[in-house]
């Protein structure tokens, strides 16, 4: 019942009891009086409630206004959103149609640029024709050639092996670039191609890239070989090279863990583009400027080109069985620790380009072995009875085989030489000023090191840069050097205990020098420990596990000194400049610095300038004494008469 219905009735009640009874008593009036206020109290309190949901109602009525509003001015702007819709769709039915003419310029633009490389090719390839060539005798076919390794393959797949110990990657897999050999021992003799690390723009040619072009610092094109095939094996099937295999190969040596490339030059890494045009054939590399010289010294001729679809099967190619490639040869057995077994690629791409024999179909050889004999003499004894037709070590391991009539010879230098690094960064060392390093450099009796422990095979001065035929321009000989910088290899004991003690060491001071348990390198750093302490300076040699030893170069981590092996790349400086592993000696020299950032100007595009700059710093760097160099022995390659070879 309505509560205030309710009340009322009361209150009739009330009127009735007290005009109709005369007789009612005062106790059940009380009673009524107090049941009439209770139930005022309780109408106030609800007239308040009613009051509050009322106010509560006008706000909520407010609010609904409110959204409302939102809502009419919401579908306004949908109602222009449509309308413009309608505009938009042809606005973009006209984008489309201008999409797909820029894309025809695009293409239009590539097949351009894929035509001029041919001509730059053309050009380059019209210069050379007009050389003579030294070879005269035609190339016959046939023939398996055996071949000794020192020490087992460590890997089929560049992922997981450096580029030089994934031995069987360079018969059976292809890089964009290599080594003209039309300027090699068989054609102009401007270069040996001996070493594998040879940088020269000027003596390289296409090998899958049918030619390139460096249209700016930072950024290469090539032009990709049409007809060039893969091995006829699962899952490939002899299906041809793609620009696809191309990118994924490139783009997988920058992201796959193991890889030497992603380990070691991280910023080159993580700043390339690498972009492909199938239609023109030509894949794209960029990088900023500050790692132009790391992306031309390592994509164009360093990384194996690999199939995607069969590393999408097997997920890499580390096993020897999933070998597949391009290359002159099909890898067909492999034992480990033992040999490699190959056979010609009958659908290899490759012809003669040079002397009687050009425009051969290459390979003239039926097979190729390879026999692990990691013991010098029975890898001598092994030549010596024909099991192996080649052979190659330093004067010492080979001298017995030389005097033989029936043995051919070609003589080279490595292009590192070991060195002694120290902590120069350390000013509270001794190795921080410079009169130490020369000290310590002059102490050493270089010329009874080449002649005792070399034979007189060796070269004395071989760092910042080793002579090789390929680099001769940026080379600087000894007798080139001023004397100030040849008396530091004249083993001049008491000058160097002069310097000591004009540097304040006149008493010597002791060092620890860090090196792995190779025992060449122990046998090399005893002679040098006898000759410091002529001068008072008292070596311990720190023995290192192989594995531990690497991982503190790599990292350069080490106190005061470490004996190690210096760059080859002389043009990007690395001996001397950076934070990379071969700066092990922590220089920061602005003279070296700024020498690197015009070597940075002419890397791929000016290989005479670029020669020229190194060369006019090897003064600079040598009498500063950053790295002790050893002396670098002579090495003999050695083939019997039965091989014939372009030298």
């Amino acid at each position: 019942m309505n509560r205030k219905i309710m009340v009322g009735m009361i209150f009739v009640l009330l009127a009735t009891l007290i005009s109709g009874c005369s007789h009612i008593s005062q106790k059940e009036f009380d009673s009524l009086v107090t049941d009439k206020n209770a139930a005022l109290a309780e109408l106030e309190s609800l007239q308040s409630q009613l009051s509050a949901i009322e106010n509560n109602l006008n706000t909520i009525n407010a609010e609904k206004d409110s959204v409302q509003a939102e809502v009419n001015s919401l579908q306004e702007q949908l109602n222009a959103v449509q309308l413009s819709l309608a505009s938009t769709s042809a606005e973009v039915a006209s984008r489309k149609s201008q999409v797909t003419g820029l894309e025809a310029q695009v293409s239009a633009l590539g097949k351009q640029v894929a035509d001029l490389i041919r001509q730059i090719a053309a050009i380059r390839d019209t210069a050379i024709g007009q050389l003579e060539w030294t070879q005269s005798e035609k190339p016959q076919y046939g023939g398996i050639a055996t071949i000794a390794l020192t020490s087992g393959v460590s890997a089929f797949d560049e992922v997981f092996g450096s580029h030089s110990t994934v031995t069987t990657l360079h018969l059976t897999n292809e890089e964009l670039m290599q080594g003209d050999w039309r300027k090699g021992p068989s054609g102009t003799n401007q270069a040996n191609f001996i070493l594998p690390s040879i940088n020269n723009i000027d003596l390289k040619t296409g090998c899958l890239a049918e030619s390139f072009a460096i249209p700016a610092v930072g950024t290469m094109i090539f032009l990709i070989r049409d007809g060039v095939y893969w091995q006829n094996k699962e899952p490939t099937n002899g299906r041809e090279l793609t620009i696809d295999d191309i990118v994924f190969s490139l783009k997988r040596m920058c992201t796959e863990a193991g890889s030497y490339i992603k380990m070691s030059y991280p910023d080159l890494c993580s700043t390339i583009s690498i972009t492909g045009d199938e239609a023109n054939r030509l894949v794209t590399l960029k990088c900023p400027v500050s790692e132009w010289a790391n992306m031309f010294t390592l994509f164009p001729d360093f990384i194996s080109i690999m199939p995607r679809d069969a590393i999408e099967k097997f997920g890499n190619m580390n096993d020897w069985r999933n070998s597949i490639g391009t290359g002159a040869f099909i890898l067909t057995d492999y034992v480990s620790n033992a040999s490699a077994t190959f056979i010609k690629n009958p659908k290899y791409w490759e012809t003669n380009p040079i002397g009687p024999g050009k425009g051969d179909q290459l390979p003239y050889l039926e097979g190729v072995k390879m026999l692990v004999i990691t013991d010098t003499s029975t890898r001598n004894a092994a030549f010596r009875l024909g099991k192996i037709d080649y052979i190659n070590g330093e004067y010492g391991e080979v001298k017995g085989l030389m005097a033989n009539p029936g043995v051919k010879q070609k003589e080279y230098t490595m292009d590192y030489s070991m060195v002694i690094s120290m902590r120069i960064d350390k000013t509270n060392l001794p190795f921080s000023k410079k009169e130490v390093r020369q000290a310590l450099t002059m102490a050493i009796d270089f010329n009874a090191i080449k002649n005792q422990y070399y034979f007189g095979k060796a070269d004395i001065f071989n760092w910042p840069i080793c002579y090789t035929k390929e680099y001769s321009d940026a080379f600087v000989s000894f007798e080139q050097l001023p004397p100030s910088c040849q008396e530091l290899y004249s083993y001049n004991i008491a000058k160097a205990k002069n310097l000591l003690a004009t540097s304040g060491y006149s008493g010597g001071f002791p060092v620890t020098v860090i090196t792995s348990n190779t025992q060449s390198y122990i046998d090399y750093l005893v002679l040098i420990k006898s000759m410091w302490a002529g001068i008072g300076v008292n070596m311990t040699i720190q023995l290192m596990d192989v594995t531990t030893y690497y991982a503190r170069v790599v990292t350069r981590n080490y106190d005061s000194m470490i004996y190690h092996s210096s760059s080859t790349n002389w043009q990007k400086m690395q001996n001397f400049t950076g934070t990379g592993q071969y700066n092990m000696s922590y220089v920061n020299d602005p003279v070296c610095n700024e020498a690197l950032a015009r070597s940075l100007e002419f890397i791929g595009v000016d290989e005479a300038k670029l020669a020229k700059n190194f060369a006019d710093l090897v003064p600079y760097v040598v009498e500063h004494c950053f790295q002790i160099s050893k002396p670098n022995p002579y090495y003999y390659v050695l083939w019997g008469l039965w091989v014939k070879l372009g030298w």
